[in-house]
């Protein structure tokens, strides 16, 4: 794994990454909330896409707005060169489902950048297994984030699939065939003394277990240049293969 990234690093990292592609842009913000956090120094087209009316009443930057669920939302094959999403997957049942969907919306080479909280920190570990009030409090009370739980600001209720992790992450991106995948880790936490102090004895009495130094990751992954066969796919492409095997043996299956 990397070093630790800043927020500002990961920004500049993302905004250097997007720079390089060949304009226009099409980019696909998914889970798009109240705020596009890059500055981009070529062309682009920003479609947004979110649940919560309200967050995307907030927003005047977006080329297209769409109220809708990630998990059955309908883009064609190839409609984007960039899939976008920020700390929403940690929220949704069936993110594996929703990644494989990222992947279909992409262009043959597309990037994927996703950012997530990591389930394996002791922020992660505390953010699965307490309540959504308790996170409202954090963030009025400790966080300073005064507005939150009010319509169209989290926080959200929350879901932690196995995949919201490092290797959760790696496998995933072995599995579809995504070549040399980036997965970085940063802190949202740093300098705050007292949520550090929380993150380190949590991990403590994991004995180890918890990450407690970082507590978010960003992957950064290009889509294959041609299509990858789905698990689906490769089933019946193997069936077949025993089938016409068995048949030059003249073995007649019932």
């Amino acid at each position: 794994m990397a070093p630790l990234l800043s927020y500002h690093d990961m920004n500049a990292l993302l905004e250097a990454e997007l720079d390089r592609l060949q304009p226009p842009v099409r980019i696909l913000e998914a889970g798009c909330g109240r705020h596009w956090g890059l500055k981009l120094a070529i062309p682009y087209t920003l479609t947004g896409i979110d649940l919560d009316r309200e967050a995307l009443a907030a927003r005047t930057d977006l080329n297209r707005t769409i109220v809708g669920d990630l998990r059955t939302a309908e883009f064609p094959p190839g409609s984007f060169d960039v899939v976008y999403c920020a700390f929403v997957l940690e929220h949704v049942k069936g993110a594996e489902q929703v990644l494989e969907r990222f992947l279909g919306w992409l262009a043959p080479g597309g990037l994927l950048i996703i950012k997530v909280p990591d389930r394996d920190s002791a922020y992660g570990f505390l953010a699965r297994t307490t309540p959504l009030w308790v996170h409202v409090l954090t963030y009025r009370w400790l966080l300073g984030y005064r507005e939150a739980g009010t319509p169209g600001h989290g926080p959200y209720p929350t879901a932690y699939d196995e995949v919201i992790s490092a290797p959760g992450l790696a496998r995933f991106c072995a599995a579809h065939g995504l070549g040399a995948p980036q997965v970085r880790q940063l802190c949202s936490y740093t300098g705050r003394r007292l949520v550090t102090t929380g993150a380190f004895v949590v991990s403590a009495l994991s004995a180890g277990q918890l990450a407690w130094r970082h507590n978010n990751l960003l992957l950064v992954a290009r889509a294959p240049r041609s299509p990858q066969p789905s698990a689906a796919g490769t089933r019946s492409a193997a069936a077949g293969r025993v089938g016409a095997a068995t048949q030059r043996r003249g073995i007649v299956a019932a």
